[in-house]
């Protein structure tokens, strides 16, 4: 059987990552990367580090405007696809790379959806209406947990079509664990564990528009002087272009964006994580810090239920209020981790070694 995996952002190259290596083993693997996000630091360096093999394919798409690059995915997976005649097309996530889903389902090729199900509700985020194009194109639907099942269901989505299998996160944290403590860039920072927020932010509706962009830095200021703790900013290329005007507070330190292993060392040491990723949530309720989304909506509910995140909105008075919630109990940290068990990779090559033949199901 012939898989094609196709993937472009540092989210989809480390959460694929140990379900890479067992395709490899275990099936004829066409690995196709999009280079969506385009910078060495932000997609080789995540190569090297989680021992990823070079993809087969790099597309390199136009990044930028919206229509170009979509045209530009469709228009060169669709070749590939063409070319390779995959038995599965497997894609992970919501990020424009997914919309390879298009030529595939034209071409009668099936799809199988990993980090199906997920719904904000909100489509003022590009992201929303991927995931529904993406949803209802794939013949295997694998939602992290029994909540995006729900919404599957709610789609009429047949339900013998769904496979909850938990957050491939915990199994590439798991693996790399003793590289994670091995990494020595607190000691090249001067930082100490609970010493420093943690911040990223990179999302169009944040970063986009220079007001909402001051108000960010203004919050960050703000919260780092009331707690008295650096705020440590590894700035994503689409962030630097948009703040060239931007006045930046002293106690706010911008670093380059960092390899998997040093970030994740500062997520487990962060005293609080503050963020507009959909992705960073979820591995800090693996570390047990507390986290603050600064976005109106999420399509991650379970962890605001579950209280190690809270949804802050972007008023800068809000953001200041979560950050002194979610971190006003720093010992009450039992939060349930049991959104993933370490062994979603072998489920999800289990399952489509099993299933996808048989998976002509009509919604």
């Amino acid at each position: 059987m012939k898989i094609m995996t196709i993937f472009g952002t540092r989210p989809e190259i480390i959460r694929l990552s140990r379900i890479f290596s067992l395709l490899d083993k275990n099936f004829d693997h066409v690995m196709v990367n999009t280079s969506q996000n385009y910078t060495y630091e932000l997609n080789s360096v995540f190569f090297d580090d989680l021992e990823i093999r070079k993809p087969d394919y790099d597309l390199k798409i136009r990044t930028g405007k919206y229509g170009p690059e979509v045209s530009d995915i469709i228009t060169k997976s669709e070749e590939v696809l063409q070319k390779e005649r995959p038995d599965v097309l497997l894609i992970l996530g919501d990020t424009n790379s997914g919309l390879a889903a298009i030529p595939a389902a034209h071409h009668k090729i099936k799809i199988a959806h990993l980090e199906a199900g997920m719904r904000s509700y909100d489509f003022r985020m590009p992201e929303e209406k991927n995931r529904i194009i993406i949803d209802h194109l794939s013949s295997l639907l694998l939602p992290y947990t029994a909540y995006s099942r729900e919404n599957l269901i709610r789609e009429n989505i047949h339900p013998a079509k769904i496979y909850v299998v938990g957050n491939p996160i915990i199994d590439v944290i798991d693996h790399f664990t003793p590289k994670i403590d091995a990494s020595n860039i607190m000691e090249e920072m001067g930082l100490e564990t609970d010493g420093y927020f943690l911040v990223t932010a990179h999302r169009s509706e944040n970063v986009d528009n220079p007001e909402t962009l001051g108000k960010i830095f203004s919050s960050l200021n703000a919260i780092g002087k009331k707690f008295k703790k650096q705020v440590i900013y590894p700035i994503h290329p689409r962030t630097v272009s948009k703040m060239k005007k931007q006045k930046i507070p002293s106690n706010i330190k911008l670093i380059k964006p960092l390899g998997f292993f040093d970030f994740s060392k500062l997520e487990k040491n962060a005293f609080c994580l503050i963020t507009d990723s959909g992705t960073v949530p979820e591995e800090a309720l693996y570390f047990k810090k507390p986290c603050v989304t600064i976005r109106e909506s999420t399509e991650r509910p379970e962890y605001i239920e579950e209280g190690s995140n809270i949804l802050s909105g972007l008023d800068p008075k809000n953001i200041e209020s979560a950050v002194e919630l979610v971190t006003s109990n720093q010992n009450n940290t039992e939060w349930n981790r049991a959104l993933g068990d370490g062994k979603t990779a072998q489920r999800v090559a289990n399952i489509l070694r099993g299933k996808i033949d048989r998976l002509d199901i009509k919604s």
